[in-house]
């Protein structure tokens, strides 16, 4: 009777090993997929990025600032600036209202999967030497939003970049709820 129980313990304990293994391997698995996952937000942020320095580097330095534009990372994980012809005569505050909802509407339509909005904004912070700011709205698909400032001043035609600060943001184009006909 005794080895009955022995032998009855060892069969569950290792069906009970059996068990586990799997949610072993499974945790195991989301670990690495999260890894992986992360690696991709990260890289396709950098690219982004480098896209919209590549987009604005002229431009600043000439005007001292840049209307709204975007980088996205399309579906097929491709690179692309976006600029919206219309959104240059706007006032900024109004261009940057008008390229967001743009962006909500290729989201919606399922064909983007990471943005970055590039804009010049003054220096909130008044104590600094730069008086303006490049502002970089980081937003993607799996939940990263971020938003990079880099203060920067303008002299003798040439553009002088100040120690970047990186911040926390609300969601702005994968958060927004668009009607269907708005996304048309």
């Amino acid at each position: 009777m005794i080895k009955l129980k022995h032998d009855v313990i060892s069969v569950l304990a290792f069906f009970a090993v059996l068990l586990v293994i799997p949610g072993f391997v499974s945790a195991q698995d989301n670990e690495r997929t999260d890894k992986e996952v992360k690696q991709m937000i990260q890289k396709q942020f950098e690219r982004m990025y480098e896209k919209g320095v590549e987009n604005l580097s002229d431009r600043i330095v000439v005007s001292g600032g840049v209307k709204p534009f975007a980088v996205v990372t399309d579906t097929g994980d491709k690179v692309k600036a976006i600029r919206i012809k219309q959104a240059e005569e706007m006032p900024a505050e109004m261009a940057l209202e008008v390229l967001r909802r743009s962006l909500v509407a290729l989201v919606k339509k399922g064909k983007i999967g990471a943005t970055a909005i590039f804009y010049t904004a003054d220096n909130p912070n008044k104590e600094a030497n730069a008086e303006k700011v490049l502002v970089v709205e980081m937003e993607h698909i799996f939940g990263p939003t971020l938003a990079q400032l880099v203060p920067f001043t303008i002299k003798d035609g040439k553009a002088t970049y100040g120690e970047q600060v990186v911040v926390d943001m609300k969601k702005q184009i994968f958060n927004i709820k668009v009607d269907e006909e708005a996304a048309e």
